[in-house]
């Protein structure tokens, strides 16, 4: 067993550093941690991480500061090492949790942007053209030009490169992305 100062064990060192803990340096470490695990699930600009990491430093000086028994540097890396095995333990979570895809749907994980999905103010609405035909001014190879009633968009093939000069018809519209497939019997 790994001896300590006064002839302690490290086990009887960890039992001396958490039963005389006291109230206040109890709430600091725990606060501390949490507040470092919530940093850990939803990163930000740090206020959870570093306030905890404070709370938990104060709380073990406050309790090393009214220790009576034991080795106090020795207290203190015990007391470091459970909060770094509880963060550790928070950290396999949030991983295991990332892996598996639970994490996304929970309410620390923001699961959608800002921005609406699909066609907002700024974006044209091209659903109309789908149905229409136009006119390839440029090779499609799988993107290029097509001319349809007198405008002309830029455009994705469907499904195979589409030669310059052929009759297309607009088959999908994905927000901004018109897709088109070749027409066979050439009608506009």
């Amino acid at each position: 067993m790994l001896l300590a100062s006064d002839g302690l064990t490290f086990w009887q060192e960890l039992q001396i550093a958490f039963a005389d803990i006291g109230i206040i340096p109890a709430i600091l470490l725990l606060l501390g941690t949490i507040f470092i695990i919530i940093e850990i699930f939803q990163p930000g600009f740090g206020f959870f991480g570093i306030s905890g990491i404070i709370l938990v430093i104060v709380g073990i000086a406050i309790r090393l500061y009214r220790s009576e028994r034991g080795n106090p540097v020795l207290q203190f890396f015990v007391m470091i090492l459970c909060v770094a095995i509880a963060v550790g333990i928070a950290l396999i979570i949030m991983v295991h949790s990332m892996k598996k895809g639970k994490l996304s749907k929970t309410a620390f994980v923001q699961s959608t942007t800002a921005v609406p999905e699909g066609i907002t103010k700024g974006t044209q609405d091209f659903t109309g053209l789908v149905g229409k035909g136009g006119m390839t001014t440029t090779v499609l190879r799988p993107s290029g030009n097509v001319v349809i009633g007198g405008e002309t968009y830029s455009v994705v093939a469907q499904n195979k490169f589409i030669e310059k000069d052929k009759v297309v018809e607009v088959v999908a519209v994905e927000g901004v992305r018109i897709v088109v497939r070749e027409v066979e019997d050439q009608k506009k």
